[in-house]
């Protein structure tokens, strides 16, 4: 029987297919956008199923916003945690609110005695590890309730100081009351409140006026897509954006594995010298992580090594060598 009319035909439309596709888009966050924005834009257009943000750029900043798609969430905590590179403005003379320029002015003090040279000197003072209080209106939870929810109820919680490292901040520009700079930081590390404590230290408070990522972690700018151009993408056209899980652990030693170590290891059994056979091995050290690969290429678990290199010809041959803690599906993760 057919049915030709709307009426009839409405219900036998077809569910929205998802795009099953893992894991990570590397993109270059707009101006005005939130982190959360971003992604739900992302799923919504393509069909992903899961998804969410590594790391929280202000909606006034710009830059790398890395996004994990479906199956690439259960590998970001074996990222190899590298730092955080930005290059920020600020002006001095202003505290706000926020410790930016979306917040309310809480005062303005003269610029009298700042000079380059002072401001070049109170610069260096900021390198290496520093105490740093996060700003009141942060994600940072205080009895598990952000700070910027608090902040917005009008109630100013007590925040504890925390320890991040500043490995290099350099000053690009002096136009004063504006600043121009560069960092690499530690993750952790609030931009806004180091500019706030610079501004403190000169003695005439600052705030940040803008903010642009350029890497976080193993993802850098170069990797990284507009959400114009995303928009604008076929589906076929969006995944070639996408960095596989393999190409994200790229850096970390490889175990190639044959189809008796992979079962193993899927059973939640360790790999020994007998398993091994004449495999050739990477350098590894008791406690270092290496992901183990099928012969295809594909991902299929990380590994943790119990034993140092050096060590395992005076072992059993029965006793393992590596243990899996964190097995994933052996199903192709991405077909480009």
């Amino acid at each position: 029987m057919r049915f030709t009319s709307k009426r009839y035909s409405r219900g036998f439309r077809r569910r929205k297919r998802r795009m099953r596709i893992d894991g990570f888009l590397v993109v270059d966050k707009p101006e005005g956008w939130t982190s959360i924005e971003v992604v739900q834009k992302i799923k919504s257009w393509f069909s992903i199923k899961r998804a969410g943000h590594i790391g929280t750029l202000d909606p006034f900043a710009t830059g790398v916003l890395p996004v994990v798609l479906n199956e690439g969430r259960r590998i970001v905590p074996f990222l190899k945690e590298d730092p955080k590179e930005y290059e920020a403005e600020m002006k001095l003379g202003e505290e706000t609110t926020t410790d930016d320029l979306t917040g309310e002015p809480l005062f303005q003090r003269p610029l009298n005695e700042v000079t380059p040279e002072k401001i070049r000197e109170v610069f260096h003072t900021f390198v290496g590890k520093i105490r740093q209080t996060p700003p009141l209106f942060s994600a940072v939870k205080v009895q598990g309730v952000p700070l910027y929810q608090w902040a917005r109820k009008g109630i100013e919680k007590e925040r504890q100081e925390r320890v991040v490292e500043v490995f290099r901040l350099e000053v690009e520009e002096i136009t004063l009351p504006k600043i121009r700079f560069n960092l690499v930081c530690s993750k952790g590390t609030y931009v806004r409140a180091l500019a706030r404590d610079i501004g403190r230290r000169l003695g005439c408070g600052a705030h940040l006026t803008s903010l642009r990522r350029l890497r976080s972690g193993p993802f850098s700018l170069d990797q990284a897509i507009s959400m114009e151009a995303l928009k604008s993408s076929s589906k076929a056209s969006f995944s070639h954006w996408v960095i596989s899980p393999e190409e994200a652990l790229s850096d970390t030693p490889e175990l190639k594995a044959d189809e008796r170590m992979i079962r193993k290891v899927s059973q939640g059994q360790g790999i020994g010298l007998k398993d091994l056979g004449q495999k050739s091995l990477p350098d590894f050290k008791k406690g270092q992580e290496l992901r183990m690969s099928s012969s295809e290429g594909k991902l299929v678990a990380i590994l943790r090594c119990e034993r140092d290199r050096e060590e395992i010809d005076q072992i059993c041959p029965e006793e393992a060598i590596f243990r899996p803690i964190r097995v994933l599906s052996t199903r192709i993760f991405m077909d480009r």
